[in-house]
């Protein structure tokens, strides 16, 4: 395999919204012109950190509108007002991006559970949008109304429990908003249970067009973003996590993809944290993949739904941050078949495969991996050495946003490339 090496100059990445319109999608080239991957390093990148915007109602502008709210009576839904209705999770006009369990229509509510599972509603006519949730455990939430990111709210256990994402601020129902909520935390934090918008009944869904882009990303706690908003030295809590501020997702909203993303703090490939055998029997990401909700293996996600054009795996810094490890043999074994799992998930699609191996791991995990793009035909991305000041570090280690803007910087760059976006 030529190897290729590219310098990359840091820039700096916005936050800006995830559901935007991308141009084309492709399989990508190989550029080593030959199919067997090609390998990039960049050890001395730095960046720096950005904020998202403030609401401001004034700068809003109005659409055409279409779609019209549900007004069927739920026997798990309550009403917001006198005079509202809801719009349900089936509302043809709300676009989800992630895994989500559509098999409790009976029951009115969609599931979900992975990181930085989003939502998102366009919507006209309407004073107030509230969502109605619930969850299992302690999960949080973005809120981003027209570009403009509003404050995070936590869901509780209480059923079907209606949340007030724009604060006292009236709405104006001559003009158009655009709504995401996106899922900070990670998958172990239990499934939300989503019943749809709480909405005045004169407001009308509008449709929304998804990126023709798609990328999925699979990894461990770098990806779910694990610690991202503390300041180091911290422990972890869910507060302290948010997907949205991720390598992955700055990656997705960079380079105008939809995303999906399945990642769980702790997991490798083989073998999870502290295990006391160099391989684990079971919970590992491979073992945990398949599935709609990852607690619950009664609901396998059909693959048909979701093709992406690119796949990034970021894992094996669980399979070596203790003893006992597994060996070489074990390791590359293990990531060969959970790469011809993906593949023949999406094999009429062929996407283009990415490795990662960094930051929190070094070598020998990283020659392993960098051997197994090689074995498989997938693209190499060093991401060792790249987080290098105190600011690059939130909780127990794990990258800081300043952190994730810098893988962010390195990664995008490499897969545009490569995809030729």
């Amino acid at each position: 395999m030529k190897k290729v090496i590219i310098s990359l100059f840091v820039v700096v990445l916005l936050c800006i919204n995830s559901i935007c319109a991308g141009t084309g999608s492709g399989s990508g080239a190989s550029l080593s012109g030959s199919g067997s991957g090609s390998s990039f390093s960049d050890s001395s990148l730095s960046g720096s950190g950005g904020s998202g915007s403030s609401f401001s109602d004034s700068s809003l502008s109005s659409e055409s509108n279409s779609g019209t709210t549900s007004t069927t009576p739920s026997t798990n839904s309550q009403s917001s007002s006198d005079s509202g209705s809801i719009i349900y999770p089936n509302d043809e006009n709300i676009l989800y991006s992630g895994r989500f369990d559509t098999t409790q229509s009976a029951d009115n509510y969609y599931g979900f559970s992975w990181s930085g599972c989003q939502i998102s509603l366009s919507i006209t006519g309407t004073t107030t949008i509230k969502p109605i949730l619930d969850s299992v455990g302690d999960n949080w939430f973005d809120v981003i109304v027209n570009n403009a990111i509003l404050t995070p709210f936590n869901v509780s256990s209480v059923a079907h429990q209606e949340y007030d994402i724009i604060g006292s601020t009236n709405l104006d129902p001559t003009q158009t908003y655009s709504i995401v909520l996106s899922k900070r935390t990670e998958a172990s934090f239990g499934e939300v249970r989503f019943y749809g918008f709480s909405v005045d009944s004169t407001g009308k869904t509008v449709p929304q067009q998804k990126p023709t882009r798609k990328i999925e990303f699979i990894g461990d706690s770098i990806t779910c973003g694990y610690g991202d908003l503390g300041t180091a030295p911290c422990n972890f809590q869910a507060i302290t996590e948010d997907n949205y501020d991720t390598y992955a997702s700055i990656t997705a909203r960079e380079l105008e993809c939809e995303m999906f993303l399945e990642a769980w703090s702790g997991r490798g490939v083989v073998r999870n944290y502290g295990s006391p055998t160099p391989t684990s029997t079971s919970g590992t990401v491979p073992d945990l993949y398949p599935y709609t909700i990852p607690t619950d293996p009664s609901i396998e996600w059909d693959f048909n739904q979701y093709i992406p054009d690119a796949v990034v795996i970021n894992l094996g810094t669980n399979d070596y941050s203790t003893q006992p490890v597994p060996s070489q043999e074990q390791f590359q074994n293990g990531y060969i078949e959970f790469i011809k799992t993906i593949k023949s998930n999406y094999a009429q699609a062929e996407p283009e495969i990415f490795l990662i191996c960094g930051p929190m791991i070094g070598n020998p995990c990283c020659e392993y991996v960098a051997n197994v793009s090689t074995l498989v035909g997938a693209t190499f991305i060093d991401a060792q050495n790249i987080l290098t000041e105190p600011t690059d570090f939130g909780c127990n280690g794990h990258p800081s946003i300043n952190g994730h803007m810098k893988l962010g910087a390195v990664i995008s760059p490499i897969i545009q490339k490569v995809m030729a976006w």
